[in-house]
């Protein structure tokens, strides 16, 4: 899982299959959240806060998710304020 911060209002997350099957999640899982889905999030929101102080606690998020290839898949989360 890479984390990358676009600005303060949006990060990049890149997940790859290996990272999914780690946690034995499916990528159509992550559309339906599931709690291995969530807790996956939980634990990028984290990451997040702890690489780049991206605070996103009581703040609502837009999540797009972009197929980048069949190994991986990008998530763009954005604050919405």
């Amino acid at each position: 899982m890479k984390i990358e911060k676009v600005n303060d209002h949006q990060i990049r997350c890149t997940l790859t299959k290996a990272d999914l099957a780690d946690r034995e999640l499916k990528i159509s899982e992550l559309a339906y959240g599931t709690e291995k889905a969530k807790s996956l999030f939980r634990d990028m929101m984290q990451q997040a806060q702890i690489q780049f102080g991206f605070e996103a606690d009581n703040i609502p998020l837009m999540i797009e998710a972009i197929p980048v290839s069949t190994e991986s898949i990008i998530l763009i989360i954005t604050k919405v304020e």
